[in-house]
């Protein structure tokens, strides 16, 4: 009897232990885990600084300004005649709007036996 409780007792101070080194284990796992991701997300704000601070420079005037100069490209404002303005389209174009100018697809009945045909293809010629 004295035996089997002391088997009982070193098995349960054995599977605490291993439950205990188990968490421990799983903790380190974590924090590499964790100084990894921020690692990555340190790298990627500074990618995302640097694109917003060569953004900003390159739609600068004074940079524009600088690249003209440098390669000596001359402006001059359009006269009236270079212009050509462009109407805006509402938001959304209407069903009549489409049919009016082409771009709708029409109701095809034998489009259901398409795939039986051939369709043409663009061949790309060699030189």
């Amino acid at each position: 009897m004295r035996l089997l409780k002391t088997v009982a007792s070193i098995i349960v101070f054995t599977i605490t232990a291993l439950v205990y080194v188990h968490q421990q284990v799983e903790l380190v796992k974590l924090s590499y885990a964790i100084e990894t991701k921020e690692k990555t997300l340190q790298d990627i704000l500074d990618r995302k600084d640097r694109l917003n601070y060569n953004i900003n420079n390159l739609a600068s005037p004074s940079r524009l300004e600088q690249v003209l100069v440098a390669k000596k490209i001359d402006m001059a404002f359009p006269r009236r005649h270079n212009v050509v303005k462009v109407a805006k389209l509402p938001a959304r174009i209407g069903d009549e709007r489409l049919r009016m100018s082409g771009v709708d697809r029409r109701f095809n009945p034998f489009g259901i036996v398409d795939f039986l045909s051939p369709r043409a293809e663009a061949q790309v010629r060699e030189r």
